[in-house]
């Protein structure tokens, strides 16, 4: 009798209990991004209406609407004799997620989010350091406030029925807070990626999963059916297996787009910031950022080993789950052959035309930072012209020796240009011109080509070209060349030419050019009047004394005709 009793009186507290304030309800419905929705249900029946809250339905539903948070929407219905307040959170990430639950606790929440649905990692891990009666505490904080319900009914104001969560048509539920564990982990051992500039300016990429045999034995076909769609090689490895990806792209961020598909991450992302290199036009300084995230294949404790090399340079040697990498490069466009045209005059006015060719490897922000960094006050009508296959970059040079060679050394910085002029006294005036010209081919095969041509009709020149040993051939006759004949005005015609063909990326011309002839020319005009007065003078001082009896003989005859005049 005594055991009925007892129990009548259990049940009849389980009955009262289950009544008393509103009844919340939860449900987070989410996908593998953690985008979704969380929205909580608050069902006031009218018996606990009554019991609880000292006001109308019109009061509670004005306090919904001034103390609501901006962050949820509110929707209002009614069942047989309960008005529900449905309560609706949306967000598209992790981040937006707690970002938005922060400002409704008013205190920075915690949150665990793993989600797995591969071979090597498959489940979920979500744990949250809050409730859902604690993302209401804004309501029953504000009935309080305005008096519809007292304290003792607002500790016991919201009842937590349950909190449902559902990801990608998985449910699972909980009573209280959220904390859910059921990931299951097949061990991968490590993942290699190695990244390298091709001569062309693509990368090549190769990714490489390191997979023990136990793994394989259990998962050989799951793995297959995840990657499938990728072309994967395998080859050995002591432990197991190697299962490898290699591609190719023009640019990092298209690179980073295929490692993103390989390893199944929306979080992966590359990018490179291009500068050209202060040491060569045709050099560029790539600034790379590359964002990895290894969710899918981490081990137990969370993170995988990642090796990721860069161009041989070892980038990140670590254990991580995603990563965000920083890291410099350098890439030299190869220059196939060069021509270059000279035009002397005087030290004061040379004129010179550079043009270099090259099969193009760069993307078009390479491009233009090539052709913006040939500038100079000497330097004008910089040309890139061509396809894809083959483009040729030119430009100009028009001044004095020494600004040209200032301009040019800001170019590239082992090149030189200089002129100097002596005065001998057998040989006259001497013009001599050094052109040193040294540049980052990116290639020891570079073919060039040097045209020297004279302008200067008073100089006898002499030309040597070296180093010997890388000259191919050379020309010496005035042939017709188009591009010299654009640099020359038309007063001018062209008194020596050499042309040049060498090999390699080096070389060195010497101009020599002699105005003896008229020297010595200018001078005879000044001696030799000289020389004949010395001469009449030296004649009169040694035979003085015949002249003067020459004279006297001279001045006895004219005397003599003169009187024989008179007498006629």
């Amino acid at each position: 009798m005594k055991k009925k009793i007892l129990a009548a009186c259990m049940f009849l507290m389980l009955f009262l209990l289950s009544g008393c304030g509103v009844e919340l309800t939860s449900k987070v419905n989410l996908d593998e991004n953690f985008s979704g929705t969380r929205t909580m249900s608050c069902t006031f029946s009218s018996r606990d209406f009554q019991r609880y809250f000292n006001g109308t339905q019109k009061d509670l539903d004005q306090t919904i609407q001034e103390v609501c948070p901006s962050q949820l929407t509110c929707k209002k219905s009614s069942k047989d004799d309960s008005l529900i307040y449905t309560f609706s959170l949306t967000f598209s990430s992790l981040d937006d997620y707690q970002e938005k639950v922060e400002k409704i606790l008013n205190f920075a929440p915690k949150v665990t989010w793993q989600y797995g649905d591969s071979p090597f990692v498959s489940g979920l891990i979500y744990k949250e350091n809050f409730s859902s009666t604690d993302l209401m505490t804004w309501l029953y904080t504000a009935l309080y406030e305005k008096n519809y319900v007292d304290k003792d009914s607002a500790e016991d104001f919201m009842n937590l029925k349950e909190t449902t969560i559902s990801v990608k048509g998985k449910t699972y539920t909980t009573d209280n807070k959220i904390s859910i564990d059921e990931m299951k982990y097949t061990q991968l051992s490590s993942i290699h990626i190695d990244t390298k500039t091709q001569d062309d300016g693509s990368l090549e990429r190769r990714i490489s999963f390191y997979i023990p045999q136990k793994v394989l034995d259990q998962n050989t076909g799951k793995i297959q059916a995840y990657f499938q769609s990728f072309n994967p090689s395998w080859s050995a490895w002591k432990n197991g297996r190697i299962l490898n990806f290699s591609f190719s792209a023009g640019s990092l961020t298209d690179l980073s787009a295929k490692t993103r598909e390989i390893l199944h991450s929306d979080s992966s992302y590359g990018t490179c910031a291009v500068s050209s290199s202060k040491e060569n036009p045709f050099g560029f300084q790539m600034d790379y950022r590359e964002s990895l995230d290894f969710s899918n294949f981490i081990q137990e404790n969370g993170t995988v080993p990642v090796t990721y090399t860069f161009d041989g340079k070892k980038v990140l040697d670590d254990k991580v789950k995603s990563k965000s990498l920083k890291f410099s490069g350098e890439y030299t466009q190869p220059v196939s052959s060069y021509d270059i045209i000279t035009v002397w005059n005087t030290a004061s006015d040379i004129r010179r035309k550079f043009s270099f060719t090259f099969d193009s490897g760069c993307s078009s922000q390479q491009l233009s930072q090539m052709k913006e960094a040939f500038f100079g006050d000497t330097i004008s009508n910089v040309q890139l012209s061509g396809d894809d296959s083959s483009m040729v970059l030119s430009f100009e040079q028009r001044g004095s020796v020494k600004d040209c060679s200032k301009d040019l050394a800001d170019l590239f910085p082992k090149s030189s240009l200089t002129a100097d002029t002596r005065h001998s006294l057998f040989r006259g005036t001497i013009t001599s011109l050094k052109d040193s010209f040294a540049f980052t081919s990116g290639s020891k095969k570079v073919k060039g080509s040097y045209t020297f041509a004279s302008v200067n009709a008073s100089e006898s020149a002499s030309i040597d070209f070296g180093p010997e040993k890388k000259v191919t051939s050379r020309k010496t006759q005035a042939l017709s060349n188009r591009e010299v004949s654009r640099l020359l005005r038309s007063d001018e015609t062209v008194q020596d030419f050499c042309q040049f063909s060498v090999s390699g990326d080096k070389m060195e011309l010497t101009y020599e050019g002699s105005t003896a002839a008229s020297h010595w020319f200018s001078i005879a005009q000044i001696a030799i009047p000289l020389i004949l007065c010395f001469g009449i003078a030296l004649f009169i001082l040694i035979r003085r004394q015949w002249i003067a009896s020459k004279a006297i003989k001279i001045k006895d005859w004219i005397e003599e005709k003169i009187s024989d005049h008179k007498k006629e």
